[in-house]
């Protein structure tokens, strides 16, 4: 019976309701995944301690951490995301489900707003079809997992260019200064998330689109006064706060970490080396977060004059699918003038791309035809069901794939075997045991192996197989337990004298 009912729902009801079963379902599987994967080294784990730690101290005003031995202040990110992860931890714990599901709301508000703006633009099928691409995409589920700050500022970004979207098509003035408000708002949020870089990315496509079809008088429209007092009040307490407590805060934070950052190697980071790849990964990186709705385009097309000509000559001056292809292309080059970029960097174009692929599609013609649709039908619930598949093998699988050892610390600190116990790290000491293992971490700088071995005599020594090959295990210790690259090793056990 509830099979029958279940088939007369898909076949009745309609595709919004459909859209929303499904995505609810994918996003559902993403939450469960949560609670079993332990947090990733060494950004993920960092960030997951900071909400921890803002949680258990109650200053939702002073990211810290333990670093070097020492807690400290992380001066590299404003603080909105700790302080929903820290909300979180308030809510369900110091667990892994907590500090993630920030990213996770993240992730629904991403999608609402590529619903709502594409169902305004060009009603509720291409709005579904625009926001499948979104949902279907590896990279977007991935990290809608991860206690990172990037798909925040991907919201944020996105956001406001759907607000200033929703702005351009309005006609009453009392809603249209509305959506100046959400413009604004959302620029205040993504300066809190990240820093003025939500500013460029959010800008650069509004102020291209805005330059190329000559519509500077729809400026005079905004609600300037009331827009620019709700983003200072916004983003600016938080500022002054800090830099107030911390006289050289600002001077780091935008000279450091928002310019030299991303033009020169040496740039003065406190908290570890950022990472290098080359100029141009951007655009790598961007192809790899568009998969597999990139791959749609390569279908030929049926009508190719209507799609030419929308294509090269008049596709900029529309405002949905024009702004959003500035969108990808902006956000894309941005990040190709330098060489310390990461893949959670191009999270903001994963909506825009999908607006520019649904719309192409549309305009080709492939939309249209029967046969098409069926196909695509059955593709999106195949893929749809293999992403469910893998995140929830990915739970038992990703241990044996990779030095995780997160697994192994969370394991350590829940076993009644070691309860009491103290734990002790050779020469450096993981963010994610710092997360799981709590105050039972004799936290220290990091030190040479000599110096390891006499301070840790009293504690379980816990060494990566790297390390053991190169420095050894000291005389007077037993082998605890094993796994992956990692291994734990009893207290010094004292030889007795004849």
């Amino acid at each position: 019976m509830t099979f029958y009912r279940m088939r007369n729902f898909f076949e009745t009801a309609s595709a919004a309701k459909k859209l929303f079963c499904f995505v609810s379902l994918l996003l559902l599987v993403r939450l469960f995944s949560n609670c079993f994967l332990p947090v990733f080294d060494p950004s993920e784990a960092r960030y997951a301690n900071i909400c921890a730690n803002m949680a258990a101290s109650g200053n939702f005003l002073e990211p810290k951490f333990i670093h070097d031995g020492e807690m400290q202040i992380f001066e590299g990110k404003p603080p909105l995301y700790f302080q929903m992860g820290a909300l979180s931890c308030k809510l369900f714990g110091r667990n892994e489900f907590a500090v993630r599901f920030p990213a996770m709301l993240s992730a629904i508000i991403i999608l609402l707003l590529v619903f709502f703006t594409v169902k305004k633009f060009k009603g509720e099928i291409s709005a579904v079809q625009t926001t499948l691409i979104v949902a279907l995409s590896p990279v977007f589920l991935a990290f809608s997992g991860f206690c990172m700050t990037d798909l925040l500022l991907a919201a944020a970004i996105c956001g406001a260019v759907c607000f200033y979207l929703l702005f351009l098509s309005e006609a009453d003035r009392k809603r249209k200064k509305l959506f100046s408000c959400g413009f604004f708002a959302a620029m205040g949020v993504g300066m809190i998330v990240k820093g003025p870089v939500a500013l460029v990315l959010a800008g650069m496509p509004i102020f291209f689109f805005t330059a190329i079809n000559c519509r500077w008088r729809d400026l005079k429209d905004h609600a300037w006064f009331a827009g620019i007092l709700l983003f200072l009040l916004i983003s600016a307490p938080w500022f002054w706060l800090m830099q107030a407590k911390n006289p050289d805060f600002l001077e780091y934070f935008f000279i450091n970490e928002n310019f030299k950052r991303f033009l020169f190697k040496d740039y003065g980071d406190r908290y570890g080396a950022g990472r290098e790849s080359f100029r141009g990964m951007a655009l790598l990186f961007m192809l790899l977060c568009n998969l597999p709705g990139l791959l749609l385009l390569a279908f030929p097309f049926k009508n190719r004059k209507n799609f030419k000509f929308a294509a090269l000559r008049n596709y900029l001056r529309e405002p949905l699918a024009g702004m959003a292809l500035l969108w990808v292309i902006c956000g894309t080059l941005f990040w190709c003038l330098t060489s310390r970029v990461l893949i959670t960097y191009l999270l903001p174009t994963i909506p825009a791309a999908a607006i520019v692929i649904a719309d192409l599609l549309e305009k080709s013609g492939r939309l249209q035809d029967p046969v098409f649709c069926r196909k695509m039908k059955k593709t999106v619930v195949i893929w749809g069901a293999l992403l469910m598949l893998v995140t929830v093998a990915s739970i038992g699988c990703l241990p044996t794939l990779r030095d995780n050892g997160g697994h192994f610390f969370r394991d350590l600190a829940r076993s009644e075997k070691y309860a009491g116990s103290s734990f002790y790290f050779l020469r450096k000491t993981p963010y994610s045991a710092e997360f799981y293992m709590g105050s039972r971490v004799r936290h220290h700088a990091n030190e040479s192996q000599k110096i390891s071995a006499a301070n840790s005599r009293e504690c379980i020594l816990l060494v990566n197989q790297k390390e053991l090959k190169k420095y050894g295990i000291p005389a007077g210790r037993k082998l605890l337990d094993r796994r992956g690259f990692w291994s734990a090793w009893s207290p010094e056990i004292s030889t007795p004298r004849n």
